[in-house]
């Protein structure tokens, strides 16, 4: 039975229990109703998975304010998950009023705590300038950090750094490294940039076939830079056998994407 006097954590081990059906019949009702009582006892986690349940809809009914509202107890108390999820409605005006500087906020306070999807979006807001000052270097440091804990979309920012040469020496050959551990774990542009390097011989022996195999990862993504530079290689036999129709479905698929390389070949090929 529970007493007033269970600790915030005694309350959120056992509405996990119910959530589970650990040792008890799952009872998502009885969960939740332990889990607000912790996260109104203060407890960060419990805040911090009301605000999650809350954002999509899982056992309550989806309310992106009180999600907002639940984020924003758990980010004040320093939990860097909550703050990143903060940062990421004010980022995007869902549940708050848009506010880039107020996202930049929550995503530093996370970022210092080495959360690497955080540094990877406070890399790419100084990176565009958005809610702080434009700064190409700082946004290095921070996708840096987010690279270096294997987010994929900072390595392929850190290859395209390395790739030309921007606030830090030029280097094919780490641009490819970057670029290899992103497109491994499925980034579409990695996967594009790597096949580019292939097909070019940058810092690597080139090799038309691995560039096709990039591409097509890609292109199978609906990167429409892959699906062009696939229809190139179909349409002139280079990597891959000759294949026109091939081609032409890379083409049209690129195209309308609103990629004119690919509608410019397609009038060109007059179909």
């Amino acid at each position: 039975m529970l007493l007033e006097f269970d600790t915030t954590e005694v309350l959120c081990d056992r509405a996990l229990q119910y959530f589970e059906g650990d040792g008890v019949s799952v009872d998502l009702t009885e969960g939740l109703r332990l889990f607000l009582l912790a996260a109104e006892r203060g407890n960060p986690h419990a805040q911090l998975f009301l605000g999650i349940m809350s954002e999509y809809g899982k056992g309550m009914a989806q309310d992106f304010a009180q999600a907002a509202r639940w984020y924003r107890m758990a980010a004040e108390q320093g939990d860097e998950f909550a703050q990143y999820c903060l940062g990421l409605l004010y980022k995007n005006g869902t549940g708050v009023e848009r506010n880039e500087t107020e996202a930049a906020h929550w995503f530093r306070l996370s970022a210092l705590q080495g959360y690497a999807d955080a540094q990877c979006n406070l890399g790419g807001m100084y990176k565009n300038g958005s809610g702080v000052r434009q700064d190409e270097a700082e946004a290095v440091k921070w996708y840096r950090l987010a690279a270096e804990q294997n987010n994929a979309v900072a390595q392929r920012f850190l290859g395209l750094a390395y790739r030309i040469g921007k606030c830090v020496k030029m280097d094919a050959a780490r641009a490819v490294t970057w670029f290899r551990l992103a497109a491994g774990q499925g980034d579409a542009y990695a996967q594009f940039y790597l096949g580019l390097m292939y097909e070019e011989g940058d810092s690597v022996r080139q090799d038309k076939t691995e560039a096709a195999y990039w591409y097509q990862l890609a292109a199978d993504q609906g990167n429409s830079h892959a699906q062009y530079s696939l229809g190139l290689l179909y349409k002139n036999g280079t990597g891959v056998e000759e294949d026109e129709a091939e081609a032409v479905k890379y083409f049209w698929l690129s195209a309308d994407q609103g990629n004119e390389g690919a509608q410019y070949v397609l009038d060109s090929m007059e179909i």
